[in-house]
Parts: C-alpha cells; sequence; structure tokens
C-alpha cells in the first residue's frame, strides 16, 4: 500500500505541471483511507476520472465524504439516492458489480457514483449559505469552498485548496490551481484549519452554511440543478 510521503509534493500545482489526475489526484487517493472533500460543483465523471485511485481507496478500505454546493444535476441526485437505497437494503445489482475501471461513459461514471455511496464508501451532504435568521438563500448565494484533506494509514495527512472543484473540467480542462500542505513538511496548521472547517460544516455547526442529508435538500427542492 502506498504512503503519502512515498511522494514528493509540490506545494502548487497548474496544468503547466502536467495531467493534474495523474500528478496529484490518483496518487494521493493511491494512499488514502480517507477522503474529506469540499466543492462547490461535482460531477460523476470526476470519479471516474479517477478511477485507479479509486480502485486503490477501496483496497485501503478507505472514505470519501463529499460536501458539495447545491449544484447538482438530476442524473447525480437520483444516482446518489439510488445509492443510499441500495445501502438501506445491502442488495441489489450495483452492490453486486465490481469496480468499475478505466475511462467511464456518463452512465458508468453515475453507476459508479451509486456503487460507491451504496457501499458506504463515499457519503454525500449539500450545504448552502444561510442568512442571519437561519434561512438557505440559494437564490443569492453558493456555497463555493474547494479544499481536501487526505490521510493514510500511518496518520500521514495533506490538504489542498485552492480553485478546482470536483468535475471532469476542473481536473482535466480548466485552467485551475491549488496549494498542497503535508503533515510531516510543516503544514500542520493548514491542514488543522481544514479538518476543523470540515468537521464543522458536516456536523451542521456553521453559522452561515446549511447543511443537510442530500434526501432532505431533493425533498425540500433546494437544488439548483446547475449546469458546468
Amino acid at each position: 500500500m502506498a504512503l503519502l510521503c512515498d511522494h514528493k509534493w509540490k506545494s502548487k500545482y497548474t496544468p503547466d505541471d502536467g495531467d493534474l489526475v495523474q500528478r496529484f489526484y490518483v496518487q494521493a487517493l493511491d494512499a488514502a483511507v480517507r477522503y474529506d472533500r469540499t466543492t462547490g460543483y461535482f460531477s460523476a465523471s470526476a470519479l471516474a476520472l479517477a478511477a485507479r485511485g479509486i480502485e486503490a481507496l477501496v483496497r485501503n478500505n478507505g472514505k470519501m465524504r463529499l460536501l458539495v454546493g447545491c449544484t447538482l444535476d438530476k442524473d447525480e441526485t437520483d444516482a446518489i439516492a439510488a445509492g443510499y437505497d441500495l445501502r438501506e437494503t445491502v442488495s441489489g445489482r450495483l452492490m453486486k458489480m465490481p469496480l468499475l475501471a478505466g475511462d467511464a461513459d456518463h452512465r458508468e461514471a453515475l453507476e459508479l457514483l451509486s456503487w460507491m455511496v451504496a457501499r458506504g464508501l463515499l457519503d454525500v451532504k449539500v450545504a448552502i449559505p444561510k442568512n442571519e435568521a437561519g434561512k438557505p438563500i440559494p437564490e443569492f448565494s453558493l456555497f463555493h469552498e474547494k479544499a481536501g484533506v487526505i490521510e493514510d494509514k500511518t496518520g500521514d495527512r495533506i490538504a489542498f485548496s485552492g480553485s478546482i472543484n470536483e468535475t471532469a473540467a476542473g481536473w482535466k480542462l480548466n485552467w485551475e490551481s491549488f496549494h498542497v500542505f503535508c503533515s510531516w513538511g510543516g503544514g500542520d496548521a493548514h491542514i488543522q484549519a481544514e479538518e476543523e472547517s470540515f468537521a464543522r460544516l458536516w456536523e451542521g455547526r456553521s453559522p452561515t452554511a446549511w447543511v443537510m442529508e442530500i434526501a432532505d435538500a431533493i425533498g425540500k427542492a433546494l437544488l439548483l440543478l446547475a449546469g458546468r
């Protein structure tokens, strides 16, 4: 099993460094037992791009928690909901499927998303900013943070933050950049700040963001279903 410290991570990544999926995303997931991610936009195709890293996450018995702005497409909300339904029944076709590998088209990407949720490898919540009265204001503002923390089996961690969303376009097409901090390289303060921020959001303790389970967001019709 790979370790995060096996790699010499750059302090900043841009497309000038080459393929960010291969140079960072897959290599980091290869060592992951935990991946916590906040993103303004998400697409299932991002998981398909990193299929080799996702395979390693599965082998490592790793878990991913995704906190996303209310910008999921209907296909993706349906796939996530189906995954949670299958997790409850612990049965069904997706639970029995092997992990999809390699390139995936849109349908296969959605199946991978459902498969990860069904197997308990991925939990998803949505967030929108709220006003002083505690009311969501999706029509005026968007949860738009883009950061992540990855931990390996030794407890070593890396954190990254920047402009990159968890989408195929973000990782492959757009000109995006992000900074990386390593727990063994003096980055503890940055990592701890990301950990605390994520925990506060995930646990619903943020005074300025309303975070809810995906089913609640769908039921309240709060998802914007925005395009990419």
